[in-house]
């Protein structure tokens, strides 16, 4: 990939969520994934304040889709509000462009389900009934979404400018 290929913007299709390994739904909105800290003020001298980084804030991620049949979201999010085991889970998001192509990647770990929303809908509006989730998590890299290769392969070397 050339590196004016890498600064053109992103122009995505759909979002995967992949949840222990397994698809669990797709999206057709990221509403946004956030992750930093609450600045905090360090009086260094009377006429001088500096600022930190203070509390780490949780990652989130906000998906939006039209609703399905497919119930799995929800399990998993009332398996969070019932305090259950184990409903932090390892997660992948991935955005993919209108051809299929793989986007971008990003790891989530222990991640689950924070928040479901479910639009209003007026009866005989004709209209799609949208899911919004919030997803949390410990953690949130960005990662490669270029395929590794396979074992026993080398890379093509790189070029040098």
């Amino acid at each position: 990939m050339s590196p004016r290929a890498r600064d053109e913007p992103i122009a995505a299709a759909r979002f995967t969520l992949t949840i222990d390994g397994a698809d669990l739904v797709s999206f057709s909105e990221l509403g946004g994934l956030v992750s930093g800290f609450d600045p905090s003020q360090l009086e260094s001298t009377p006429a001088a304040l500096k600022k930190l980084p203070g509390k780490r804030t949780p990652p989130t991620v906000i998906l939006q889709r039209g609703m399905t049949k497919n119930i799995e979201l929800s399990a998993w999010h009332e398996a969070a509000l019932a305090g259950a085991a184990r409903f932090r889970k390892k997660a992948v998001l991935t955005m993919f462009a209108a051809d299929g192509s793989e986007l971008a990647r990003w790891n989530l770990e222990s991640a689950w389900p924070a928040k479901l929303e479910i639009s209003a809908l007026k009866d005989g509006a004709g209209e799609v009934l949208m899911e919004t989730v919030t997803i949390v998590c410990e953690r949130i890299q960005r990662v490669s979404s270029s395929p590794a290769p396979l074992p026993g392969t080398r890379s093509p070397p790189r070029r040098r400018r």
